[in-house]
């Protein structure tokens, strides 16, 4: 079931950046068009929710990879429009969007989680809306070109984590501790601690880590084990 949802949503999302794409004319429209592909994550997550706990393994899994999965269409969509566009960007309006719009959202992790980077795209593109409405010394079009590189920049610096080998490796490591985080034990605490990691072999000699867990609050043990495609990049360097 899990990837059936996957499958079908990825399917989804892919069409939507297709249209999408074939319909960018300004960069209002281009940010538009963010705000709708951002906006599909409502859908995907509802619909793991009818069969899995969003707060459970599998269903952390789903959106995992959905998120993943909007950010990559979305970077395509504007990289996209950009290169075509080919409009030069006004370093101060975009000095202005950075100092106004960052810190609006946390400080990012060295290796951040798709779901951090989908909730700072939409706390910058709320903020950006706020400034248009204060209005400012920009012209509106010079501000929306200045926020598609915004929104590229915050993109860039996630799928680099996700693209460059060993970083990839040492990323997927780190969301592994994500899902701990957003565990719930059956007791309802969220309160999970890692006991022990094991990094294990599959019988056709595929790496895995496995993960023991204790719950803090009722002292359940579980164990999840998590899939290391990129581990061999770490032979390459």
């Amino acid at each position: 079931m899990a990837r059936r949802i996957v499958e079908q949503h990825v399917r989804a999302l892919d069409q939507a950046a297709d249209e999408a794409g074939r319909k960018l004319t300004s960069p209002a429209t281009v940010l538009a068009a963010a705000c709708g592909l951002l906006g599909h994550r409502q859908r995907y997550f509802g619909a793991t929710g009818e069969h899995f706990s969003v707060q459970e393994y599998d269903g952390i899994q789903v959106i995992d990879a959905l998120d993943e999965r909007l950010l990559r269409n979305l970077r395509v969509l504007l990289h996209g429009y950009a290169e075509r566009a080919r409009k030069k960007v006004d370093s101060k309006a975009a000095e202005f969007l950075s100092q106004k719009l960052t810190p609006r959202a946390k400080e990012m992790p060295q290796y951040p989680v798709g779901y951090m980077i989908y909730f700072w795209m939409v706390t910058a593109i709320q903020g950006f809306d706020a400034l248009l409405d204060q209005g400012s010394a920009f012209e509106r079009p010079e501000l929306e070109t200045a926020m598609i590189h915004h929104l590229l920049g915050i993109l860039d610096k996630y799928l680099v984590t996700r693209e460059k080998p060993v970083t990839r490796h040492f990323s997927d490591v780190a969301r592994e501790y994500s899902v701990v985080m957003r565990l719930k034990c059956s007791c309802g605490a969220e309160k999970f601690e890692v006991k022990l990691q094991a990094l294990c072999q599959t019988p056709a000699g595929e790496p895995y880590d496995r993960l023991d867990l204790q719950c803090k609050e009722c002292g359940g043990q579980r164990s999840i084990t998590f899939d290391l495609p990129h581990f061999k990049d770490m032979y390459q360097v």
